[in-house]
């Protein structure tokens, strides 16, 4: 009798439970129709970084493209083309929700409401086409960099032909789900980077603090460049194409202070 009581109440299990929980995801920001266009500047992103792209879950944001519609079905099969998996879309209208439930994608429920359009009666400014902005959900990045900057962010300059800021120092804690990126200078962190939030830069990162995040220098094949942390707990690592998982940085290195380089095409960690 215990024996068949016990096989009733591993029968009577649950056999799922659903949470409501949003994970760090990147979020394509739409700011053109044309999935041609998409295309090209999406792989020139891969090609810059393919590691980091590689089966990566994407939210599409279609608040820029207002009313104009968009072949959802094409754009989600090129995703899939580049390795890239489509989740969701957000702030569609009724017709693009449409179209994205018969593209096989969901619809995201959000807080944020949509955006009044830029066309409607007493605002004369049509938002012009342009490229697609690669960041995290929450973020916008364009196609040089992020198009919301962080608050320590030099502002881009005014004048044409004026060199770009060399680097950028954060001083508040990096959370999950943010994307900091540095297309040129070091990149320094001055507070802990949190699990989910990820580290870009063409050149040199310094993590004055623990880096639980992912972190990618070099990120335009600059072979050169080195990855620095107070306390190693990085989820991934990478320089130039080269990277390490979580599972694949030893144990003598986690927690401690250390730099990561490459040497004889591959990634080594030394203490600091």
């Amino acid at each position: 009798m215990v024996s068949g009581r016990r096989g009733e109440k591993r029968q009577e299990q649950q056999a799922f439970a659903l949470k409501g929980t949003m994970p760090a995801m990147t979020m394509l920001c739409l700011r053109t129709a044309d999935v041609s266009a998409i295309e090209r500047q999406l792989a020139d992103h891969i090609s810059q970084m393919p590691h980091f792209f590689l089966h990566l879950p994407i939210l599409l944001d279609l608040d820029a493209l207002g009313d104009e519609p968009v072949d959802l079905g094409a754009l989600a099969g090129l995703l899939r083309k580049h390795n890239l998996v489509p989740i969701a879309v957000r702030n569609p209208t009724d017709a693009q929700r449409e179209r994205a439930v018969a593209a096989g994608l969901g619809v995201l429920r959000t807080p944020l409401t949509r955006s009044p359009r830029r066309d409607a009666a007493g605002e004369g400014n049509t938002p012009t086409p342009g490229p697609v902005a690669v960041g995290p959900a929450g973020a916008d990045r364009g196609a040089a960099g992020p198009a919301r900057r962080p608050r320590d962010a030099a502002p881009a300059p005014d004048v044409a032909g004026e060199p770009p800021p060399a680097g950028l120092t954060v001083r508040q804690p990096v959370r999950s789900g943010q994307v900091i990126y540095v297309p040129h200078g070091d990149l320094v962190v001055l507070s802990p980077v949190s699990s989910g939030a990820e580290l870009i830069a063409n050149d040199n990162i310094h993590v004055y603090a623990p880096l639980r995040g992912r972190a990618m220098a070099g990120a335009h094949n600059n072979a050169d460049a080195s990855i620095f942390c107070m306390s190693l707990e990085a989820e991934f690592v990478s320089i130039a194409g080269r990277y390490l998982m979580a599972d694949e940085i030893p144990d003598e290195h986690r927690g401690k202070p250390a730099r990561i380089s490459v040497q004889n095409d591959g990634l080594v960690i030394t203490r600091l």
